[in-house]
């Protein structure tokens, strides 16, 4: 152990590890001599741990990816944690996870650009709704502003994690891609910062591997092909699709698309905020100085956004609120679509409300749908395809250069990795009852935590927020971990059930438990969401402090209170204020001669 002063005052006052009016003797400690001839060990075999109570032992942390979560954590754990090691394997070349695989034609955030941010590091940004580019470039400027790139292994992906129970140690196979080799890292907390939009996969699609022309996926978009005055059909009209067709439109030659099902377009989020009929703009410079220069008025900005995009009462079934928001999107859509009473059709909902799926922001997708020169097949789906294009609904051949396929990715709760522990393969267990633990933690996992696991407060506003509050509660569990010389902790099981017993009755009375087919679903039209049921106030509450008791613990030690060391408390010998219950002298807690 390493403190400023470490030497115990017998009376007087200690100053500098010295007696001011006294003698003064050395704290037992673990790295030096025995001085005393104290008891350390029972006739059972129970040793005192020679250390204060409140030092924090050594653990050593393992976070998979490098995204806007595992850089949260980064920047926590840099800030709060001591006497640990952390290391961040991320398989790509750089740093923010889906904003460096995501570079497609039209790519953006559809969430405000100032709610999308860490609450640690405002920005200012060029846009309302700011372009991957931009958001890239801010997470790149997060890792070197905060040195945070020290912690991070680029091209390095985990591909396997199995607890030792025996050590309370995760053994973590790695490759190296830069040199192809893999090689076994051990942790003591294992942190799941992989995300949920990462894992993408080429469509079951006849005839894929038959095509002869471009083929490009939306999370896998070249960064130089240009389609201009190509016929392109794009699959999917999902965010990534909204976005492509849009994009590209204008300059095709002819564009083909497919409507399979009904969907909710609707302006952007927090469109009140946005430009005309929800739109995007620039930041003219006056507001963007005034946002420099006026921090406070900068906040108040953000909050009322913020506050627009957490609308409770919009999210739950039969509400005023979200009917308004069911009529809005309706007057939307109509406006946009006229003359086009098939696409009208084919688009609008008639079963599910706005939010049931997670709405897609489509400015100037539907307007791209009216165009002369796009072609949508309504109530079909791309099933086959030629060496030169594709087969329509009718069973007829048409020629096309590019297919894009914006098919979006694999966002079931399943683990990309075999993930291990207690005989159990998380992987199996969430292909067949995804539950968590308030979606930080897993069923029989010990120290395994992650950000967004099922039922995680992710269906209002910005995940940023509550990502924060994820990495900060990960942060308090591990201090917790350190100080108690905890060996592993996984959440109750019973505790598991009833949560998931309690969610899955209360979120009937939100709109994602209505008929529709969406990710928090596993796809299925009457399965039962995997979302947060309750507000994002609650839930940002609920997960400010860990519930312990919510855990079973095991210690390192067969008696549980070793963790209370020799009998001294860390605040005796390392120069902080011995009697700072009485109140801080000039506010600074650290012990000082008080002799009047």
């Amino acid at each position: 152990m390493s403190t400023n002063v470490d030497l115990l005052a017998t009376n007087g006052t200690m100053v500098n590890g010295a007696m001011s009016n006294g003698t003064s003797i050395p704290v037992p400690m673990e790295d030096r001599p025995k001085v005393y001839d104290w008891p350390t060990e029972n006739e059972s075999g129970y040793r005192i741990r020679e250390v204060p109570s409140g030092t924090k032992s050594f653990r050593k942390i393992i976070v998979i990816g490098a995204g806007a979560s595992g850089l949260d954590f980064a920047k926590h754990q840099q800030d709060l944690l001591e006497n640990v090691e952390t290391v961040i394997y991320e398989k790509n070349a750089e740093v923010s996870g889906t904003w460096i695989e995501n570079k497609y034609p039209g790519c953006a955030c559809d969430i405000p650009s100032v709610t999308y941010q860490y609450i640690w590091e405002p920005n200012i940004w060029s846009k309302f709704y700011s372009g991957a580019e931009e958001i890239l470039e801010y997470f790149k400027g997060v890792a070197d502003k905060y040195r945070l790139r020290k912690y991070i292994k680029l091209r390095h992906s985990v591909d396997h994690a199995e607890w030792n129970e025996t050590t309370g140690k995760w053994a973590v196979k790695v490759t190296n891609h830069e040199q192809g080799i893999t090689f076994e890292d051990h942790c003591d907390i294992l942190i799941n910062a992989s995300g949920i939009f990462n894992f993408w996969q080429w469509p079951k699609i006849k005839g894929l591997q038959d095509f002869k022309g471009i083929i490009a996926h939306s999370a896998s978009y070249p960064d130089h092909l240009d389609l201009s005055g190509k016929r392109i059909a794009i699959v999917g009209t999902g965010a990534s699709g909204i976005q492509l067709t849009a994009a590209l439109q204008k300059d095709a030659s002819h564009m083909y698309t497919w409507i399979r099902t009904p969907t909710w377009i609707t302006s952007g989020f927090a469109s009140t905020h946005a430009g005309p009929d929800g739109g995007n703009f620039e930041y003219s410079e006056e507001q963007k100085k005034r946002f420099i220069e006026d921090p406070e008025y900068y906040l108040k900005y953000i909050k009322d956004i913020e506050a627009s995009l957490s609308v409770p009462m919009a999210v739950l079934k039969n509400t005023p609120s979200n009917e308004l928001a069911r009529e809005y999107a309706t007057t939307i859509m109509k406006q946009k679509l006229q003359g086009r009473p098939d696409l009208l059709k084919a688009l609008t909902p008639t079963s599910f409300s706005v939010g049931c799926k997670r709405a897609t922001p489509g400015n100037g997708f539907l307007e791209a749908l009216c165009a002369d020169n796009v072609t949508t097949y309504c109530g079909a789906n791309l099933t086959e395809l030629s060496p030169r294009g594709f087969i329509d609904p009718d069973g007829s051949e048409v020629e096309v250069d590019a297919i894009v396929l914006a098919t979006g990715f694999n966002t079931t709760w399943i683990p990309r990795i075999p993930i291990i522990a207690n005989g159990q393969n998380l992987q199996d267990v969430y292909t067949k009852n995804p539950l968590s633990y308030l979606g930080v933690a897993a069923p029989n996992m010990p120290n395994y935590f992650t950000f967004y696991g099922p039922y995680s407060p992710i269906g209002q506003g910005s995940v940023l927020a509550i990502m924060d509050v994820f990495a900060k509660y990960i942060v308090q569990v591990v201090e917790k971990i350190q100080i108690e010389d905890i060996k592993s902790m996984t959440p109750k099981l019973s505790v598991i059930a009833d949560y998931g017993e309690h969610t899955r009755l209360l979120v009937k009375r939100f709109v994602w438990d209505s008929p529709c087919r969406s990710w928090m679903k596993g796809g299925d039209l009457h399965g039962a969401p995997s979302s947060y049921a309750g507000t994002r106030a609650q839930a940002i509450e609920v997960l400010a402090s860990p519930r312990y008791e919510d855990y079973d613990i095991n210690y390192k030690s067969r008696n549980m209170w070793q963790w209370l060391g020799n009998g001294f408390s860390l605040r005796d010998v390392d120069g902080k204020d011995t009697t700072w219950y009485w109140g801080l002298v000039d506010g600074k807690d650290e012990q000082k001669n008080y002799e009047t």
